[in-house]
């Protein structure tokens, strides 16, 4: 059966870019007393909507609701190595405070909570109830006014007119059935492609099924809006083959269940081996690199947190081990290699050497201490204590997907722009489905963007359908 229905401005995906849009759209509308007719189509039902948004605490890189961290878009340009949009970045930056001002005025407090970063090189403010505080009340708020929310449906086929303008939008709803959207404007917000390992395999190649997303969400975030706009002629941006990545506990159920103590301890791949410099930097600017050496380079795609019973005696350690999975606890380092599956001896080896190139001076678990080990091979920078205080303890740690980068591109009121640079008519996109990122990602800003860039997609396409005078009774 399919059936035709009629609304101006269609959202694909109900996150933090979706919901964003549909509010700003319909406060706007209002504003401007237009009579618009607004859907957001989200494919999870309503006890799973919002994608990668439901489930984060939605850090945010800001040193206060109004202020974005120091360095904001230096630190953006410069991880990406100058490939990042500067102007987008620079609407970014200026728009931030008073974006966080208006979902505030919504309902949603902010504030600093703790969080996984026991040591942090940049401040993190955090919405009061995480990312599903942003999609409750925003969703809420929209539809107050009117914005209608189509679940379990599953947006396939954009038609552009003539004119290449966007005129129509199908979509597939539970059960089968198809309706076809006869609509002015589409706004694209239906996160990155994580959850369809035919585009992994694709754009980040060999055992990329083997990266979990990191949070139920992803596994709704099938990348075919994203095709969609590919098909339309759309540009793409972003590193394809990249994607955000943090290490977890695999055995956890929980989502973004971090292992963010290894710091203070040391990291063994299955052979026993110590693989990186675990106090290299901050624990915000170093994760995403360890865990991709996880991934890429690491037998087995695994690696394990080494440490003893000081661990305890970290202040708000349990911020930094958000897995509720125990550890695997020996009152030897042969026994808990044993259960580990890694060559006692191997493992009992590392452990000693570390401990003799263990360099006097204080531990300071809060910030770079100094305190290194030297003479072995990696070094270890800071926050290099011995590992002889049993029983001993261990995590197993992975390397999940947060999102992956490559995308849509945009312009910096959200037009999804073509191969040749210009908008496509009626056509927007926001969040994570837009390619924003390569290289090192800048913490902190994924979240802050989508609800940016989604507020200006959803006035823009106001002011886009107002121009084609076409409203519905």
């Amino acid at each position: 059966m399919t059936r035709e229905v009629d609304y101006d401005i269609a959202i694909i995906g109900c996150g933090a870019a979706g919901t964003a849009a549909a509010l700003a759209a319909a406060e706007k509308a209002k504003e401007e007393n237009k009579n618009i007719r607004i859907a957001i189509i989200e494919r999870a039902d309503f006890n799973n909507r919002g994608g990668n948004t439901r489930w984060t605490a939605a850090y945010m890189r800001m040193e206060n609701i109004d202020q974005p961290a120091p360095n904001f878009k230096e630190d953006m340009l410069a991880f990406s190595d100058n490939y990042s949009d500067r102007a987008y970045i620079e609407t970014l930056y200026d728009q931030a405070g008073p974006t966080l001002r208006w979902v505030e005025s919504k309902g949603v407090g902010f504030d600093y909570l703790p969080t996984m970063f026991l040591t942090a090189s940049k401040p993190r403010l955090l919405p009061v109830g995480g990312g599903r505080a942003i999609i409750d009340t925003l969703s809420l708020r929209a539809r107050a006014l009117n914005v209608e929310i189509i679940y379990e449906a599953t947006a396939w086929n954009l038609g552009l007119n003539d004119d290449g303008a966007v005129e129509s939008l199908k979509i597939r709803v539970k059960g089968g059935d198809s309706i076809t959207l006869n609509v002015d404007s589409v706004i694209l917000a239906a996160g990155g492609f994580q959850g369809s390992q035919e585009m992994m395999a694709q754009y980040i190649g060999r055992d990329a099924h083997k990266i979990a997303p990191v949070a139920e969400g992803g596994y709704y975030n099938k990348g075919e809006a994203i095709r969609m706009a590919q098909h339309l002629g759309a540009k793409g941006a972003g590193q394809w083959d990249s994607f955000h990545a943090e290490p977890v506990d695999p055995r956890s159920k929980r989502e973004e269940a971090g292992v963010m103590t290894y710091p203070y301890a040391i990291l063994v791949n299955q052979c026993g081996e110590r693989f990186t410099d675990e106090g290299e930097a901050t624990i915000d600017e170093q994760y995403e690199a360890v865990a991709r050496k996880i991934f890429y380079d690491q037998p087995g795609h695994i690696a394990y947190m080494i440490t003893d019973q000081k661990l305890y005696d970290i202040p708000n350690y349990e911020e930094a081990l958000q897995t509720e999975q125990p550890p695997v606890v020996s009152d030897t380092i042969e026994g808990l290699a044993e259960q580990l599956n890694i060559n006692p001896e191997n493992l009992k080896k590392t452990v000693e050497d570390f401990n003799q190139a263990v360099q006097p001076g204080q531990f300071l678990w809060n910030r770079k201490d100094g305190k290194q080990a030297i003479g072995i091979e990696p070094p270890k920078s800071n926050w290099a204590i011995p590992i002889d205080q049993g029983p001993f303890i261990a995590y197993p740690i992975v390397c999940c997907n947060v999102f992956t980068n490559g995308g849509i591109a945009t312009d910096v009121h959200g037009r999804v722009v073509s191969n040749d640079d210009e908008p496509i008519p009626g056509l927007y996109a926001a969040g994570e489905m837009t390619g924003l990122y390569y290289g090192k990602y800048p913490g902190g800003t994924s979240v802050l963007r989508s609800l940016v860039f989604g507020k200006r997609a959803g006035e823009h396409a106001v002011h886009y359908v107002a121009s084609t005078e076409k409203t519905y009774s």
